[in-house]
């Protein structure tokens, strides 16, 4: 597999916190994870954006019943 070099900037505050959480040696890992992250959370939410859109929204009660079983 071929690898890319990228150059990106963040925050110095959210540059502080990944490094104390992965250190530098695995940066690339973790932002790599990351960024396949956020793709697939994007196609769910556009999954789920088909299935309102076929069924409807679903209804605020069973939200509600779900989300107090649910441990927080």
């Amino acid at each position: 597999m071929a690898l890319l070099t990228w150059s990106v900037s963040v925050d110095e505050e959210l540059a502080s916190r990944v490094r104390e959480h992965v250190g530098d040696q695995e940066l690339s890992g973790f932002v790599a994870r990351a960024v396949e992250h956020e793709l697939e959370r994007e196609l769910l939410d556009g999954y789920l954006r088909e299935l309102d859109d076929k069924y409807g929204l679903v209804p605020e009660k069973l939200i509600e019943h779900y989300d107090a079983l649910w441990p927080s």
